[in-house]
């Protein structure tokens, strides 16, 4: 046995997208792995298959070659599977693949490539999205000396890039003859398609309105299947997604809500009639977050959509609670709401037979990192599964499928998180989690790093987090929680940060630091504090109103929200809801909440890391912060990543992903490192990386030193 390394994250598997079969039997799934391809080394992705009605659950590779292969959807009849592969350094093009064996057959070759395929009820057709071919007069568009005409307000996003000057369509191919023909056409993405059950029209997702821009609302249209006149089925009013139609093709279900907190509003599961109508909201009563998982850096929630029940009386959908997502279910007529399996995990991505209430469920939870379960609804006694999921609404049976990462897992010390509630100031609790340093012992006491997630409206909870499994194996006790602004406590909380960044949500962290300060295992002089985006924002805040920590390491965060307005790919949305007003109405409201107006106040030695690529928080919002640090002659150094958009710690190239951690540690090693003669097992050791920090200044001198390489 051994402590959790920074490198290990090599040696991980990822399981995604579960795909059951249509009867039930079988289950196809995606395993992503890292290779030694490239001095950054890559990640590859193959589609595994497993059969659920044998007594002893076997995965077998499904699909092999040097492409990645994603996104396996079957056929109706079971026979036949669809697939996305980027083969031949080539775009996301279709490819088919029969059960029976033989080559997959490449069936589109689309410049811009292709996503979403779904097959037509008689397994005769696959609709899909891909960028159309019509160019809109009016639309962003570069001439032939490279000089980009930007006209649009929404032109970039970030992991994307600047957006294509065409939009997504949806097309149809014929599976027999390879014909495609393009259903859609305009000025508008049209998204996630799906079938009708006669097979007569295909409803899909678009915002088909003016000032789209400057709009979160996405309705619901229906095109002929053979192409023709398209259909409105609502009313600008709500912002929707996932759709699927009931068995009897009366109704559609979707996740969405109302807008009514912009970005903030809780996400439920609502109906649609297809002839047209008000969007019926079934779990407004609720609390939950519906869609939604707590954050980790090591999976990420696929698109899983309602499901409907094979008599038509119930949606199951999925949803975060107070740091755990299970599989819950909703009476379309009474809207009671049922929770059908669960437990202190994480549910991350699922899908569900059509001729049986069987499902596939991808689970993570503290000591997993992800695998794949079956809920089985059909089996009269209630068999209640294990401590990562269980059933929890009456009969049912749930069987772990997957072991994927046992070995590993075996060889390494894990920190378990320890769940607790903290009283914030005003008596209002949170959850909250602790992490004990590997190895530690008692009657001694050690450092803690507190760490703070994005959003602000995500969470933490019941998941696996490699960032926090290295820290403790590197000598750092561990506290997280939820403060005010995050999902899975109902719309109130969530909503409680509109126009107080900063504030209520400040003394909400500072609540969960003073609660971990004072476990008799803390040293309460040795504590730190790191975050992510809005987790940046708010270490950039702490920084500039509190000198209680020793050290921070801020993370592709943001220190000037005027600035930010108009530099992110999203945040001109902000004076919507999150903040009072436009900057050039309120600009007060900006700059009173903008950590970069207190960096005189900082004596924190602050760590800033940053991707070059980020457009959600660009890098100039790191550099604004370094350069007025440096200037002031405070603490702080900068490290950025080339290449990486504002997900690097989650899909950035490997090799960045554990210098990443690296630097983290390394920070927090200078300024309130841990000794090795306090813990009962070694620690974890540094990757082989070469990290250049700024020298530990000395006492009184208040200017960080030159450059030296440390380890």
């Amino acid at each position: 046995m051994r402590p959790v390394s920074s490198e290990d994250l090599y040696l991980m598997k990822w399981v995604q997208d579960p795909q059951i079969s249509p009867d039930g039997t079988k289950v196809l799934f995606e395993v992503k792995t890292v290779t030694d391809q490239g001095k950054l080394r890559s990640y590859k992705t193959q589609i595994y298959i497993a059969y659920l009605d044998k007594a002893q659950t076997e995965m077998h590779e499904f699909t092999s070659g040097t492409g990645n292969d994603i996104c396996p959807r079957w056929s109706p009849c079971g026979a036949k599977v669809a697939f996305l592969s980027d083969r031949g350094k080539d775009k996301n093009q279709l490819y088919i693949l029969s059960l029976e064996g033989g080559e997959a057959v490449k069936a589109t070759s689309l410049e811009g490539g292709v996503s979403s395929p779904a097959w037509s009820p008689d397994g005769k057709k696959i609709a899909f999205c891909a960028l159309g071919t019509d160019k809109p007069d009016d639309e962003d568009s570069r001439d032939g000396s490279g000089v980009r005409v930007i006209t649009r307000l929404r032109h970039k996003l970030d992991s994307v890039g600047f957006l294509p000057e065409n939009k997504y369509q949806v097309f149809v191919l014929d599976v027999d003859s390879g014909e495609v023909t393009q259903l859609t056409t305009g000025p508008y993405d049209c998204l996630e398609p799906e079938w009708s059950h006669d097979g007569r029209h295909i409803v899909f997702v678009s915002s088909r309105f003016p000032d789209r821009d400057l709009s979160l609302v996405r309705d619901l249209w229906l095109v002929p299947a053979e192409g023709g006149e398209l259909e409105k089925l609502t009313s600008s009013n709500a912002v929707l997604h996932s759709p699927s139609w009931s068995p009897d093709g009366r109704s559609i279900a979707c996740y969405g809500h109302d807008n009514e907190y912009r970005g903030a509003t809780v996400p439920g599961v609502c109906l649609v009639d297809p002839e047209g109508g008000p969007v019926r909201f079934l779990t407004r009563s609720a609390q939950l977050g519906v869609g939604q998982a707590p954050g980790s850096d090591v999976v990420s929630a696929s698109a899983s959509k309602p499901v409907w029940s094979v008599d038509g009386k119930t949606v199951y959908f999925s949803a975060l609670d107070r740091g755990a997502t299970g599989l819950y279910s909703v009476d379309v007529d009474t809207m009671s709401i049922n929770h059908v399996a669960g437990g202190k995990s994480a549910i991350y991505g699922w899908s569900k037979a059509v001729s049986c209430d069987k499902f596939a469920v991808a689970v993570t939870s503290p000591g997993i990192i992800g695998d794949l379960w079956c809920v089985d609804l059909s089996v009269d006694t209630a068999k209640p599964g294990d401590a990562a999921l269980e059933i929890t609404g009456g009969k049912g049976e749930v069987r772990r499928l997957t072991h994927v990462n046992q070995e590993l897992l075996e060889s390494l010390y894990l920190s378990c998180s320890e769940e607790v509630e903290v009283e914030a100031y005003d008596g209002q609790r949170l959850q909250a989690w602790i992490m004990k340093p590997v190895g530690m012992q008692d009657g001694k006491q050690y450092p803690v790093v507190l760490h703070i997630h994005g959003g602000p409206h995500s969470a933490y909870g019941f998941a696996f987090f490699h960032e926090l499994q290295v820290l403790a194996s590197r000598g750092y006790g561990v506290v997280f929680g939820n403060p005010r602004g995050s999902t899975g406590y109902g719309q109130e909380f969530v909503a409680a940060t509109r126009h107080d960044w900063g504030g209520t949500d400040y003394s909400d962290v500072m609540a969960i630091a003073d609660f971990a300060a004072k476990l008799p295992w803390v040293d309460s002089d040795r504590m730190g504090v790191t975050g992510g985006s809005y987790g940046g924002y708010m270490t950039n805040w702490i920084t500039g109103h509190t000198n209680r920590f020793k050290a921070a390491v801020s993370c592709r965060s943001t220190c000037n929200r005027f600035s930010q307005f108009g530099t992110s790919d999203a945040a001109y949305m902000n004076g919507e809801f999150e903040f009072d007003g436009d900057p050039w109405d309120n600009p007060e409201a900006y700059l009173s909440r903008s950590p970069i107006m207190y960096v005189r106040n900082v004596e924190t030695p602050l760590l800033l890391i940053h991707s070059e690529g980020d457009l959600r928080c660009p890098i100039s919002q790191a550099y604004e912060m370094f350069v007025a640090l440096k200037k002031l002659k405070k603490t702080v150094a900068m490290v950025s990543f080339p290449g990486e958009d504002h997900n690097l710690s989650r899909t950035g190239k490997p090799l960045y992903r554990v210098e990443r951690l690296e630097y983290i540690v390394a920070w927090f090693d200078t300024y309130m490192g841990p000794g090795d003669d306090d813990y009962s097992v070694s620690l974890a050791k540094p990757a082989k990386v070469v990290l250049k920090l700024p020298e530990k200044p000395v006492p009184g001198e208040g200017e960080a030193g030159n450059e030296e390489e440390v380890r």
